[in-house]
């Protein structure tokens, strides 16, 4: 469960304000996320050969 300075003005998680991050075993890092880089569902539309 998030902390409630986590929420949004919905009520809904926001990933922005989560202070997450994640570990890279290959180049043994942590790496902090919080950042929106694109669309899911959406950004990889124009890779899909038809």
């Amino acid at each position: 469960m998030a902390k409630e300075k986590s929420y949004d003005e919905e009520g809904n998680v926001d990933p922005t304000k989560l202070n997450a991050f994640v570990f890279d075993q290959f180049q043994s890092g942590y790496y902090k996320i919080g950042e929106k880089v694109g669309d899911a569902w959406k950004s990889g539309r124009k890779f899909i050969k038809k």
